[in-house]
Protein backbone atom coordinates (compact mmCIF):
# COMPACT_ATOMS: atom_id res chain seq x y z
CA UNK A 1 0.00 0.00 0.00
CA UNK A 2 2.03 3.45 -0.98
CA UNK A 3 2.12 6.80 1.28
CA UNK A 4 -0.87 8.09 -0.71
CA UNK A 5 -3.41 5.78 -0.21
CA UNK A 6 -2.40 5.89 3.54
CA UNK A 7 -2.74 9.80 3.50
CA UNK A 8 -5.86 9.48 1.48
CA UNK A 9 -7.44 7.14 4.30
CA UNK A 10 -6.37 9.01 7.35
CA UNK A 11 -7.34 12.65 5.79
CA UNK A 12 -10.71 10.34 4.76
CA UNK A 13 -11.09 9.10 8.23
CA UNK A 14 -10.49 12.27 10.00
CA UNK A 15 -12.82 14.08 7.96
CA UNK A 16 -15.84 11.91 8.22
CA UNK A 17 -15.11 12.13 12.04
CA UNK A 18 -15.45 15.30 11.70
CA UNK A 19 -18.69 15.77 9.84
CA UNK A 20 -20.54 12.49 11.21
CA UNK A 21 -20.16 14.20 14.59
CA UNK A 22 -20.47 17.26 13.78
CA UNK A 23 -23.71 16.66 11.77
CA UNK A 24 -24.98 13.93 14.53
CA UNK A 25 -24.63 17.02 16.93
CA UNK A 26 -26.81 19.65 14.75
CA UNK A 27 -29.28 16.83 14.40
CA UNK A 28 -29.38 16.40 18.08
CA UNK A 29 -29.90 20.31 18.25
CA UNK A 30 -32.88 20.23 15.68
CA UNK A 31 -34.02 17.31 17.30
CA UNK A 32 -33.91 18.79 20.73
CA UNK A 33 -35.25 22.40 19.63
CA UNK A 34 -38.39 20.48 17.40
CA UNK A 35 -39.02 18.51 21.16
CA UNK A 36 -39.21 21.82 22.66
CA UNK A 37 -40.72 24.10 20.16
CA UNK A 38 -43.24 21.82 19.38
CA UNK A 39 -45.03 22.58 22.93
CA UNK A 40 -44.26 26.23 22.79
CA UNK A 41 -45.82 26.67 19.31
CA UNK A 42 -48.99 25.41 17.35
CA UNK A 43 -48.64 22.73 14.51
CA UNK A 44 -49.92 25.41 11.78
CA UNK A 45 -46.93 27.41 12.23
CA UNK A 46 -44.52 24.63 11.58
CA UNK A 47 -46.26 23.75 8.38
CA UNK A 48 -46.46 27.44 7.79
CA UNK A 49 -42.50 27.41 7.70
CA UNK A 50 -42.35 24.41 5.99
CA UNK A 51 -43.82 26.29 2.69
CA UNK A 52 -40.89 28.92 3.69
CA UNK A 53 -38.51 26.69 3.79
CA UNK A 54 -39.96 24.51 0.58
CA UNK A 55 -39.71 28.10 -1.62
CA UNK A 56 -36.64 29.14 -0.59
CA UNK A 57 -34.81 26.14 -0.58
CA UNK A 58 -36.64 25.57 -4.44
CA UNK A 59 -34.54 29.41 -5.38
CA UNK A 60 -31.44 28.35 -3.94
CA UNK A 61 -31.37 25.16 -5.95
CA UNK A 62 -32.83 26.62 -9.18
CA UNK A 63 -29.74 29.00 -9.22
CA UNK A 64 -27.33 26.43 -8.21
CA UNK A 65 -24.30 26.19 -11.02
CA UNK A 66 -22.42 23.85 -8.51
CA UNK A 67 -19.59 26.48 -7.12
CA UNK A 68 -18.80 23.56 -4.48
CA UNK A 69 -18.74 20.70 -6.89
CA UNK A 70 -17.10 23.08 -8.93
CA UNK A 71 -14.35 23.81 -6.93
CA UNK A 72 -13.73 20.28 -5.40
CA UNK A 73 -13.78 18.84 -8.69
CA UNK A 74 -11.68 21.10 -10.71
CA UNK A 75 -8.05 21.65 -11.39
CA UNK A 76 -7.82 25.26 -10.55
CA UNK A 77 -9.81 24.64 -7.39
CA UNK A 78 -7.44 26.37 -5.06
CA UNK A 79 -6.13 29.19 -7.29
CA UNK A 80 -7.35 32.45 -6.09
CA UNK A 81 -8.62 34.50 -9.09
CA UNK A 82 -11.30 31.07 -9.64
CA UNK A 83 -12.16 31.28 -5.86
CA UNK A 84 -12.72 34.86 -5.90
CA UNK A 85 -14.75 34.90 -9.42
CA UNK A 86 -16.62 31.84 -7.82
CA UNK A 87 -17.30 33.80 -4.42
CA UNK A 88 -18.80 36.99 -6.39
CA UNK A 89 -20.59 34.59 -8.76
CA UNK A 90 -21.78 33.62 -5.13
CA UNK A 91 -22.96 37.26 -4.14
CA UNK A 92 -24.63 37.40 -7.32
CA UNK A 93 -27.27 34.48 -6.66
CA UNK A 94 -27.84 35.29 -3.21
CA UNK A 95 -29.11 39.09 -4.06
CA UNK A 96 -30.95 37.13 -7.11
CA UNK A 97 -32.77 34.40 -4.80
CA UNK A 98 -33.49 37.50 -2.31
CA UNK A 99 -35.27 39.75 -5.30
CA UNK A 100 -37.48 36.85 -6.53
CA UNK A 101 -38.46 35.47 -3.04
CA UNK A 102 -40.02 39.23 -2.72
CA UNK A 103 -41.73 38.66 -6.31
CA UNK A 104 -43.45 35.51 -4.81
CA UNK A 105 -44.17 36.96 -1.33
CA UNK A 106 -45.81 40.00 -3.36
CA UNK A 107 -47.84 37.44 -5.58
CA UNK A 108 -48.98 35.21 -2.80
CA UNK A 109 -50.12 38.28 -0.85
CA UNK A 110 -52.67 39.65 -4.31
CA UNK A 111 -53.45 36.14 -4.85
CA UNK A 112 -54.70 35.44 -1.35
CA UNK A 113 -56.41 38.79 -1.57
CA UNK A 114 -58.37 37.65 -5.17
CA UNK A 115 -59.67 34.51 -2.91
CA UNK A 116 -57.40 32.57 -5.68
CA UNK A 117 -55.97 30.26 -2.41
CA UNK A 118 -57.93 28.50 -0.42
CA UNK A 119 -57.49 29.24 3.49
CA UNK A 120 -57.92 26.04 4.25
CA UNK A 121 -54.46 25.39 2.83
CA UNK A 122 -50.69 26.30 3.74
CA UNK A 123 -50.80 28.12 1.01
CA UNK A 124 -53.58 30.34 1.94
CA UNK A 125 -52.02 31.27 5.57
CA UNK A 126 -52.89 35.12 5.92
CA UNK A 127 -49.33 35.19 7.43
CA UNK A 128 -47.30 33.63 4.72
CA UNK A 129 -46.36 36.51 2.90
CA UNK A 130 -44.82 38.68 5.13
CA UNK A 131 -43.35 35.55 6.77
CA UNK A 132 -41.54 34.71 3.03
CA UNK A 133 -40.78 38.39 2.29
CA UNK A 134 -38.67 38.78 5.81
CA UNK A 135 -36.92 35.14 5.30
CA UNK A 136 -35.53 36.59 1.83
CA UNK A 137 -33.06 38.16 3.82
CA UNK A 138 -31.46 34.67 4.58
CA UNK A 139 -30.45 34.61 0.77
CA UNK A 140 -28.67 38.03 0.65
CA UNK A 141 -26.44 37.45 3.87
CA UNK A 142 -25.83 33.76 2.74
CA UNK A 143 -24.41 34.75 -0.53
CA UNK A 144 -21.51 36.60 1.05
CA UNK A 145 -20.47 33.57 2.91
CA UNK A 146 -16.43 33.52 2.55
CA UNK A 147 -15.73 30.79 -0.26
CA UNK A 148 -12.59 29.61 2.19
CA UNK A 149 -15.52 27.14 3.24
CA UNK A 150 -15.50 25.27 -0.14
CA UNK A 151 -11.74 25.28 -0.34
CA UNK A 152 -11.64 23.51 3.01
CA UNK A 153 -14.06 20.82 1.67
CA UNK A 154 -12.16 20.49 -1.17
CA UNK A 155 -8.79 19.72 1.39
CA UNK A 156 -11.16 17.63 3.43
CA UNK A 157 -10.38 19.82 6.17
CA UNK A 158 -13.75 19.71 7.91
CA UNK A 159 -13.09 20.72 12.02
CA UNK A 160 -13.65 24.72 10.97
CA UNK A 161 -16.33 23.76 8.91
CA UNK A 162 -18.15 21.76 11.19
CA UNK A 163 -17.36 23.86 14.28
CA UNK A 164 -19.24 26.71 12.14
CA UNK A 165 -22.11 25.01 11.09
CA UNK A 166 -22.65 23.77 14.41
CA UNK A 167 -22.29 27.03 16.14
CA UNK A 168 -24.42 29.43 14.08
CA UNK A 169 -27.31 26.45 14.32
CA UNK A 170 -27.05 26.68 18.25
CA UNK A 171 -27.20 30.30 18.15
CA UNK A 172 -30.37 30.28 16.41
CA UNK A 173 -32.02 27.97 17.98
CA UNK A 174 -31.37 29.73 21.57
CA UNK A 175 -32.80 32.64 19.97
CA UNK A 176 -36.21 30.48 18.51
CA UNK A 177 -36.45 29.03 22.15
CA UNK A 178 -36.61 32.45 23.89
CA UNK A 179 -38.43 34.11 21.61
CA UNK A 180 -41.28 31.56 21.64
CA UNK A 181 -41.00 31.07 25.32
CA UNK A 182 -42.42 34.74 25.31
CA UNK A 183 -44.34 35.71 22.09
CA UNK A 184 -45.72 32.10 21.24
CA UNK A 185 -45.18 33.16 17.45
CA UNK A 186 -44.49 31.72 14.56
CA UNK A 187 -41.52 34.61 14.56
CA UNK A 188 -39.30 32.61 16.52
CA UNK A 189 -38.68 30.86 13.65
CA UNK A 190 -38.11 33.59 11.41
CA UNK A 191 -35.31 35.32 13.28
CA UNK A 192 -34.08 32.15 14.43
CA UNK A 193 -33.00 31.38 10.84
CA UNK A 194 -31.55 35.17 10.28
CA UNK A 195 -29.98 35.13 12.96
CA UNK A 196 -28.13 31.49 12.67
CA UNK A 197 -27.90 32.73 8.58
CA UNK A 198 -25.57 36.11 10.52
CA UNK A 199 -23.56 34.29 12.18
CA UNK A 200 -22.70 31.55 9.99
CA UNK A 201 -21.51 34.46 7.44
CA UNK A 202 -19.64 36.19 9.92
CA UNK A 203 -17.56 33.09 11.38
CA UNK A 204 -16.87 32.38 7.75
CA UNK A 205 -14.52 34.84 7.24
CA UNK A 206 -12.13 34.62 10.71
CA UNK A 207 -8.70 35.70 9.81
CA UNK A 208 -7.99 31.75 10.51
CA UNK A 209 -10.21 29.82 7.89
CA UNK A 210 -8.22 31.27 5.14
CA UNK A 211 -7.42 34.19 2.59
CA UNK A 212 -10.02 37.50 2.29
CA UNK A 213 -12.12 37.23 -0.31
CA UNK A 214 -12.08 40.04 -3.15
CA UNK A 215 -14.67 40.61 -5.92
CA UNK A 216 -13.15 39.05 -9.07
CA UNK A 217 -14.26 38.15 -13.11
CA UNK A 218 -12.40 35.80 -14.34
CA UNK A 219 -13.54 35.00 -17.62
CA UNK A 220 -11.77 31.86 -18.26
CA UNK A 221 -13.19 30.48 -14.41
CA UNK A 222 -16.31 31.57 -15.13
CA UNK A 223 -16.62 29.81 -18.69
CA UNK A 224 -15.42 26.70 -16.61
CA UNK A 225 -17.62 26.96 -13.79
CA UNK A 226 -20.79 27.68 -15.87
CA UNK A 227 -20.43 24.32 -18.16
CA UNK A 228 -19.39 22.15 -15.51
CA UNK A 229 -22.28 23.87 -14.18
CA UNK A 230 -25.04 23.38 -16.31
CA UNK A 231 -26.21 19.71 -15.34
CA UNK A 232 -25.97 20.76 -11.83
CA UNK A 233 -27.81 23.45 -12.58
CA UNK A 234 -30.83 20.54 -13.99
CA UNK A 235 -29.88 18.21 -11.25
CA UNK A 236 -30.68 20.85 -8.48
CA UNK A 237 -33.96 21.62 -9.97
CA UNK A 238 -34.70 18.46 -10.08
CA UNK A 239 -32.95 17.54 -6.75
CA UNK A 240 -34.88 20.07 -4.85
CA UNK A 241 -38.17 18.80 -6.37
CA UNK A 242 -37.84 15.70 -5.15
CA UNK A 243 -36.86 16.65 -1.68
CA UNK A 244 -38.92 19.76 -1.01
CA UNK A 245 -41.53 18.29 -3.67
CA UNK A 246 -43.84 16.56 -1.35
CA UNK A 247 -44.23 19.33 0.60
CA UNK A 248 -44.83 21.72 -2.28
CA UNK A 249 -47.58 19.08 -3.30
CA UNK A 250 -48.86 18.52 -0.06
CA UNK A 251 -49.22 22.14 0.75
CA UNK A 252 -52.01 22.82 -1.85
CA UNK A 253 -54.13 19.45 -0.62
CA UNK A 254 -53.95 19.60 2.92
CA UNK A 255 -54.53 22.02 5.73
CA UNK A 256 -51.77 23.93 7.61
CA UNK A 257 -51.91 21.80 11.20
CA UNK A 258 -51.84 17.94 9.09
CA UNK A 259 -48.81 19.50 7.01
CA UNK A 260 -47.16 20.53 10.32
CA UNK A 261 -47.69 16.87 11.62
CA UNK A 262 -46.71 15.56 8.21
CA UNK A 263 -43.09 17.90 8.79
CA UNK A 264 -42.22 16.20 12.25
CA UNK A 265 -42.87 12.76 10.71
CA UNK A 266 -40.46 13.80 7.66
CA UNK A 267 -37.83 15.38 10.23
CA UNK A 268 -37.47 11.80 11.84
CA UNK A 269 -37.27 9.58 8.97
CA UNK A 270 -34.78 12.04 7.27
CA UNK A 271 -33.16 12.67 9.95
CA UNK A 272 -30.57 9.89 9.52
CA UNK A 273 -30.80 10.55 5.41
CA UNK A 274 -29.67 14.06 6.31
CA UNK A 275 -26.58 12.64 7.92
CA UNK A 276 -25.67 9.96 5.60
CA UNK A 277 -25.72 12.62 2.70
CA UNK A 278 -23.71 15.38 4.51
CA UNK A 279 -21.16 12.95 4.62
CA UNK A 280 -21.74 12.03 1.06
CA UNK A 281 -20.86 15.96 -0.28
CA UNK A 282 -18.76 16.58 2.40
CA UNK A 283 -16.38 13.13 2.48
CA UNK A 284 -17.24 10.77 0.22
CA UNK A 285 -16.79 13.19 -3.04
CA UNK A 286 -13.97 14.70 -2.31
CA UNK A 287 -12.52 11.15 -1.65
CA UNK A 288 -13.95 9.54 -4.88
CA UNK A 289 -12.82 12.68 -6.66
CA UNK A 290 -9.38 12.55 -5.90
CA UNK A 291 -9.15 8.49 -6.53
CA UNK A 292 -10.97 9.23 -9.72
CA UNK A 293 -8.10 11.91 -10.80
CA UNK A 294 -4.88 10.17 -9.58
CA UNK A 295 -5.78 6.28 -9.98
CA UNK A 296 -9.25 5.94 -11.15
CA UNK A 297 -8.25 1.82 -11.24
CA UNK A 298 -8.78 1.81 -7.37
CA UNK A 299 -11.82 3.81 -7.71
CA UNK A 300 -14.06 0.60 -7.56
CA UNK A 301 -12.70 -0.67 -4.48
CA UNK A 302 -12.75 2.55 -2.44
CA UNK A 303 -16.43 3.10 -3.65
CA UNK A 304 -17.41 -0.41 -2.79
CA UNK A 305 -15.71 0.00 1.07
CA UNK A 306 -17.49 2.90 1.52
CA UNK A 307 -20.99 1.76 0.60
CA UNK A 308 -20.42 -1.44 2.56
CA UNK A 309 -19.98 0.63 5.83
CA UNK A 310 -22.70 2.38 4.98
CA UNK A 311 -25.39 -0.52 3.87
CA UNK A 312 -24.85 -2.05 7.37
CA UNK A 313 -26.32 0.91 9.29
CA UNK A 314 -28.82 1.90 6.46
CA UNK A 315 -30.89 -1.44 6.74
CA UNK A 316 -30.40 -0.92 10.44
CA UNK A 317 -32.25 2.26 10.72
CA UNK A 318 -34.40 1.44 8.28
CA UNK A 319 -35.81 -2.20 9.88
CA UNK A 320 -35.97 0.10 13.25
CA UNK A 321 -37.52 2.87 12.15
CA UNK A 322 -40.43 0.83 10.51
CA UNK A 323 -41.15 -1.89 13.18
CA UNK A 324 -41.33 1.07 16.08
CA UNK A 325 -41.70 4.43 14.13
CA UNK A 326 -45.56 4.48 15.95
CA UNK A 327 -43.79 3.89 19.23
CA UNK A 328 -41.31 6.83 18.73
CA UNK A 329 -44.01 9.38 18.56
CA UNK A 330 -45.64 8.21 21.32
CA UNK A 331 -42.72 8.92 23.45
CA UNK A 332 -42.08 11.97 22.23
CA UNK A 333 -44.69 14.27 21.09
CA UNK A 334 -47.89 15.13 22.64
CA UNK A 335 -51.56 13.91 21.17
CA UNK A 336 -51.45 16.60 18.74
CA UNK A 337 -48.52 15.02 16.39
CA UNK A 338 -50.02 11.55 16.87
CA UNK A 339 -50.61 10.80 13.10
CA UNK A 340 -46.37 11.30 12.74
CA UNK A 341 -46.43 7.38 13.79
CA UNK A 342 -47.87 5.59 10.97
CA UNK A 343 -46.19 8.32 8.41
CA UNK A 344 -42.93 7.43 10.10
CA UNK A 345 -42.93 3.91 9.41
CA UNK A 346 -43.92 4.16 6.28
CA UNK A 347 -41.20 6.85 5.26
CA UNK A 348 -38.60 5.00 6.69
CA UNK A 349 -38.57 2.54 3.63
CA UNK A 350 -37.49 6.17 1.62
CA UNK A 351 -33.91 5.87 3.24
CA UNK A 352 -33.25 1.98 2.27
CA UNK A 353 -31.97 2.41 -1.13
CA UNK A 354 -29.45 5.44 0.20
CA UNK A 355 -26.18 3.02 0.09
CA UNK A 356 -27.35 2.90 -3.61
CA UNK A 357 -28.19 6.33 -4.98
CA UNK A 358 -24.80 6.81 -3.13
CA UNK A 359 -23.58 5.82 -6.96
CA UNK A 360 -24.59 9.38 -8.07
CA UNK A 361 -21.40 10.98 -5.94
CA UNK A 362 -19.08 8.07 -7.99
CA UNK A 363 -20.78 9.86 -11.21
CA UNK A 364 -20.19 13.29 -10.08
CA UNK A 365 -16.41 12.48 -9.34
CA UNK A 366 -16.44 11.21 -12.56
CA UNK A 367 -17.59 14.56 -14.21
CA UNK A 368 -20.61 13.11 -14.88
CA UNK A 369 -23.09 15.60 -13.93
CA UNK A 370 -25.54 15.15 -16.74
CA UNK A 371 -26.23 10.91 -15.63
CA UNK A 372 -27.01 12.62 -12.28
CA UNK A 373 -29.49 15.31 -13.65
CA UNK A 374 -31.36 12.59 -15.19
CA UNK A 375 -31.68 10.43 -12.29
CA UNK A 376 -33.22 13.29 -10.39
CA UNK A 377 -35.72 13.61 -13.34
CA UNK A 378 -36.65 10.76 -13.44
CA UNK A 379 -37.53 10.83 -9.70
CA UNK A 380 -39.20 14.02 -10.02
CA UNK A 381 -41.63 12.96 -12.64
CA UNK A 382 -42.70 9.99 -10.61
CA UNK A 383 -43.15 11.99 -7.60
CA UNK A 384 -45.22 14.64 -8.78
CA UNK A 385 -47.20 12.10 -10.78
CA UNK A 386 -47.74 9.42 -8.57
CA UNK A 387 -48.51 11.82 -4.85
CA UNK A 388 -51.77 13.63 -6.50
CA UNK A 389 -53.31 10.51 -7.75
CA UNK A 390 -52.40 8.12 -4.90
CA UNK A 391 -54.21 11.34 -2.73
CA UNK A 392 -57.19 11.22 -4.29
CA UNK A 393 -57.64 7.84 -3.99
CA UNK A 394 -56.66 6.86 -0.82
CA UNK A 395 -55.96 10.14 1.01
CA UNK A 396 -52.98 11.13 2.84
CA UNK A 397 -52.08 7.79 3.38
CA UNK A 398 -51.16 7.13 -0.06
CA UNK A 399 -49.47 9.98 -0.66
CA UNK A 400 -47.16 9.30 2.26
CA UNK A 401 -46.86 5.57 0.21
CA UNK A 402 -45.73 7.35 -3.17
CA UNK A 403 -43.07 10.00 -1.58
CA UNK A 404 -41.51 6.83 0.61
CA UNK A 405 -41.37 4.91 -3.23
CA UNK A 406 -39.86 7.97 -5.11
CA UNK A 407 -36.55 6.73 -4.87
CA UNK A 408 -37.15 2.91 -6.41
CA UNK A 409 -37.36 4.59 -9.93
CA UNK A 410 -33.71 5.65 -10.02
CA UNK A 411 -32.25 2.30 -9.29
CA UNK A 412 -31.98 0.79 -13.02
CA UNK A 413 -30.32 3.58 -14.45
CA UNK A 414 -27.78 3.75 -11.47
CA UNK A 415 -26.82 0.26 -11.96
CA UNK A 416 -27.28 0.25 -16.14
CA UNK A 417 -24.55 3.23 -15.76
CA UNK A 418 -22.55 1.61 -13.19
CA UNK A 419 -22.41 -1.66 -15.72
CA UNK A 420 -20.89 0.42 -17.94
CA UNK A 421 -18.42 2.61 -16.47
CA UNK A 422 -16.97 -1.24 -14.83
CA UNK A 423 -17.85 -0.09 -11.73
CA UNK A 424 -20.53 -2.57 -10.98
CA UNK A 425 -20.42 -5.05 -8.08
CA UNK A 426 -23.96 -7.18 -8.33
CA UNK A 427 -22.84 -9.22 -4.88
CA UNK A 428 -21.82 -5.95 -2.86
CA UNK A 429 -25.18 -4.64 -4.03
CA UNK A 430 -27.52 -6.70 -2.03
CA UNK A 431 -25.10 -8.56 0.41
CA UNK A 432 -26.34 -6.66 3.11
CA UNK A 433 -30.24 -6.94 2.71
CA UNK A 434 -30.45 -9.56 4.78
CA UNK A 435 -29.90 -7.22 8.06
CA UNK A 436 -32.89 -5.23 6.89
CA UNK A 437 -35.69 -7.87 7.56
CA UNK A 438 -33.67 -9.08 10.97
CA UNK A 439 -33.89 -5.28 12.06
CA UNK A 440 -37.59 -5.16 11.34
CA UNK A 441 -38.34 -8.57 12.83
CA UNK A 442 -36.49 -7.73 16.04
CA UNK A 443 -38.21 -4.88 16.51
CA UNK A 444 -41.45 -6.42 16.03
CA UNK A 445 -40.49 -9.17 18.56
CA UNK A 446 -39.29 -6.42 21.04
CA UNK A 447 -42.53 -4.47 20.92
CA UNK A 448 -44.41 -7.69 21.32
CA UNK A 449 -42.02 -8.64 23.97
CA UNK A 450 -42.59 -5.41 26.12
CA UNK A 451 -46.76 -5.16 25.79
CA UNK A 452 -46.53 -9.15 26.55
Amino acid sequence: MNSQTISLRKRTFKAGSWVLTGHLFSQFLRFGGNLILTRLLVPEMFGVMAIVNVILAGLAMFSDVGLLQNIVQSKRGEERDYLNTAWTIQIIRGFLIFFVTLVISASLYYLNQFGYLSPDTAYGNAELPLILAVMSITAAISGFNSIQLSLLNRKLMMGKLVAIEVFSQLVGLVIMILWASRAHDVWALVFGNIIASGMKMILSHASDIGGRCRFCWDSEAVSEIFHFGKWVFGSSIFTFLIAQGDRLILGGLISPNELGVYGIAFFLATAFKDVVRKVMSSVFYPVLSEVARTRPEDLKNVYYRMRSRLDIVVMIVVGGLASTGHVVIDLLYDERYQDAGWMLEILSFSIVFLGTTMAGVCFMALGDSKTVMILTAISTFFLFSTVPIAYSFLGLYGAVVAIALNTVVEIPLILYKMNKYELLSWKDEFKMWPILFLSYGFGKYLLVFINS
